[in-house]
């Protein structure tokens, strides 16, 4: 039996035949992916292995001899400049102390009785009732006796300041070390006592490769980079977890010429004592910024037959782009060409994106692609 072509069957025998007419057609295909939008001003990170180190250590030694009666501080904890760290036997050095100024005194009341001759001698030479010898004689004993006066004096100082010494005070404030001699031992001058270590601030040393050094200075002086804020850069340095951003205060003049690299230095506040000297880490140089060139994160890269590719994001289709590029600076290629300011690059889920696809952006990244 034949079916008559209704219009009725006829629609909707259309309407099977091309979805694209159903009020309930799927939506086209697309992909999610985060893009980073290229600028022609980036911020150069260099990341290298650092260091840490003191910023001073003092090895405390005794400056005189006796017996170490007592200790004044804790092994491992923190000591300031002029606390003190030992008592030495002072009996000795106090009654040394005291024998020198009766000395002083000695030589004081001998000044004056030769002030007294000399005042003497000038008004009986005025008179010619002694001779110029006597008179000399007078002199001279009278200047004698100052210099004994200074001499017994300066005396003085040396015993009082052996006295002092008898009382061991910390040169610099940081940590306190193990003792390195023990209690009731008799000390000569220069017997290590204790090792204080200055830790805040705390110093980073690293290396620069003198390309990246020479190349940044020949930037600079045409005028594509730029060293921070007031030429000083910015350092941060990551041990174990523990972040502390601080100052690089130090870039050696010259390349060492067995390395090829140059010494430098950054400086941290370390209040808390997190870091410590001795470790390793790793220090990232912030602060330099590229001018006119372009940045992507080089997972944003791809190869295809005809070179080195990327896709951007062009009226909210993913259109495949050509690009030439230049040196990797950390996670980041420099585009030499076939990016603009503005372009949105994709960097991700690229077995999803294809050439002239929709593509819905969820996330915008960085030059390093966080």
């Amino acid at each position: 039996m034949r079916i008559p072509h209704t219009p009725l069957v006829l629609a909707a025998a259309l309407l099977l035949a091309n979805p694209l007419c159903a009020e309930t057609a799927a939506p086209a295909p697309h992909a999610d992916a985060h893009i980073v939008k290229a600028a022609d001003r980036s911020e150069v990170v260099l990341t290298y292995p650092a260091r840490l180190q003191s910023l001073r250590s003092a090895t405390v030694v005794s400056r005189v001899t006796g017996v170490l009666q007592k200790k004044h501080y804790t092994e491992g904890g923190p000591v300031k400049a002029g606390d003190p760290l030992y008592s030495i036997e002072p009996d000795l050095y106090a009654a040394a102390v005291r024998e020198q100024k009766a000395e002083v005194a000695l030589q004081k009341a001998k000044l004056q009785k030769a002030e007294r001759d000399w005042n003497r001698a000038q008004a009986l030479y005025k008179d010619s009732a002694i001779s110029i010898q006597q008179h000399d004689a007078a002199l001279s004993d009278y200047e004698t006796a100052k210099a004994e006066v200074n001499a017994a004096t300066a005396q003085l100082n040396t015993r009082e300041l052996e006295l002092g010494y008898t009382k061991v005070t910390a040169p610099v404030s940081g940590i306190a070390g193990i003792k390195q001699t023990d209690l009731g031992n008799v000390v000569n001058p220069g017997t290590p006592l204790v090792t204080i270590t200055q830790t805040d601030p705390i110093y980073a040393l690293f290396s620069i490769p003198s390309e990246d050094l020479q190349k940044a200075r020949i930037a600079d002086k045409e005028g594509r980079w730029s060293w921070g804020k007031k030429g000083r850069l910015q350092a941060k340095i990551d041990v174990a977890g523990v972040r502390v951003t601080g100052d690089i205060d130090y870039i050696a003049p010259a390349a060492d010429t067995r390395t090829g690299s140059v010494d430098a230095r950054a400086r941290f506040d370390n209040k808390d004592n997190l870091l410590l000297p001795g470790a390793f880490g790793r220090i990232t140089v912030e602060g330099i910024v590229r001018k006119n060139v372009i940045m992507i994160p080089q997972k944003a890269v791809l190869q295809n037959p005809k070179g080195t590719i990327v896709f951007v994001v062009k009226e909210g289709k993913a259109a495949v782009r050509p690009i030439v590029l230049g040196d990797p600076v950390g996670n980041s290629y420099i585009v030499l060409k076939g990016l603009e300011n503005g372009d949105e690059v994709i960097v991700n889920n690229f077995f999803r994106v294809k050439p002239g696809q929709p593509v819905i952006i969820d996330k915008t990244v960085d030059a390093e692609g966080n």
